[in-house]
């Protein structure tokens, strides 16, 4: 599996970090994870076909993580050829999210290729040689969010999207290869729904993972020494997420 980075930040600007997006490439195929404001400017950097994307997993509805659906849309629907249908799986009240979206935003005259709309809890689906499961974690108390694990040839990966400290967390990356998960603020600036570097080293430390990729930074905790604040909880490897970087599992 090879991972890209499209987007390492948050809804705070900052001009070398878009907002949430991962490209994950599973036997040739190219699997989208949260597509952010930017996303589909990076994929045009990074020379990937948005047309050739058959699958896009959302974490969760805040507009940090999922602002390009639109895009996605209206670039599908009027700016190429879409052959293959597209598949959209997100949480709970994603189907009326779209809905909304489509029909009193958007507002296409006519949609010329197949959308496919799956909402999942914990779940389990199935692309090619390679398993997604999905678990409901905890973000916010108004927001369903979920986080992804992605097994192939005996090797896992899971992105967590945003999320606070919770056994939720904790079980669906159990031994996972790489565990991708949030990183917002710095130890002394802890709040309700997201990680410090502190707890997501005790996730990872309490699932026994083997990387941990940091991401999902706002400005503050950018200043800060992340690395050596996570250290006080997990001494494995340590990767501070940045566009375009490239990872192989």
């Amino acid at each position: 599996m090879k991972l890209i980075i499209l987007g390492s930040g948050t809804a705070a600007p900052v001009l070398n970090r878009n907002c949430a997006g991962y490209i994950l490439e599973v036997d040739n195929k190219k699997l989208l994870f949260d597509s952010g404001a930017g996303t589909i400017r990076r994929l045009l950097e990074l020379k990937i076909d948005l047309f050739a994307i058959e699958h896009i997993f959302y974490t969760h509805l805040h507009n940090d993580h999922i602002n390009d659906l639109g895009a996605i849309i209206w670039s599908n629907n009027y700016g190429g050829t879409r052959e293959k249908p597209l598949n959209l799986y997100g949480p709970e009240g994603f189907k009326n999210y779209f809905k909304v979206l489509l029909e009193d935003l958007l507002k296409p005259t006519k949609i010329y290729f197949k959308i496919n709309l799956k909402e999942l809890t914990n779940s389990i689906i199935k692309i090619g040689n390679a398993t997604i499961k999905t678990m409901q974690i905890k973000h916010s108390a108004t927001t369903k969010s979920i986080a992804y694990r992605i097994e192939h040839k005996n090797k896992s990966i899971v992105y967590t999207g945003d999320t606070e400290y919770c056994k939720e967390t904790i079980e669906i990356a159990k031994n996972a290869d790489v565990l991708i998960t949030e990183c917002s603020l710095p130890d002394n600036e802890e709040i309700e729904g997201h990680l410090t570097p502190s707890l997501a080293g005790k996730i990872a430390s309490k699932a026994q993972v083997k990387t941990l990729m940091l991401t999902h930074f706002y400005p503050q905790v950018l200043k800060t020494n992340i690395k050596k604040q996570c250290r006080k909880e997990f001494g494995g490897r340590i990767i501070l997420a940045k566009d375009k970087m490239r990872l192989t599992v």
